[in-house]
């Protein structure tokens, strides 16, 4: 999601593990997406922010990064949990 619309369209629960530093969702947009969801109690959202991250640390982690690594198990375990409570 990369638009202030998309977050306002949003019907669904949503979670998102975010990098600490991340070109495509920086941290402005993510406090107004957040602010978006807020407004819709309705809808289970969550935002995780993960320390000593970049964007793809989810998708392409570097396992001799123990920063890195801790993040993305922080990141699954948030999936799984989200999964299990949501789907």
């Amino acid at each position: 999601m990369t638009t202030k619309a998309q977050f306002q369209q949003l019907s669904v629960p949503a979670a998102f593990a975010c990098a600490q530093e991340d070109m495509s969702f920086s941290d402005a947009f993510r406090a107004e997406a957040e602010q978006i969801l807020a407004q819709k109690p309705e809808i289970p959202s969550k935002f995780l922010v993960t320390e000593g991250t970049v964007h793809g640390f989810a998708a392409r982690p570097d396992p001799d990064n123990p920063v890195t690594m801790k993040a993305y198990k922080q990141a699954n375990d948030l999936i799984a949990e989200w999964a299990k409570a949501h789907l």
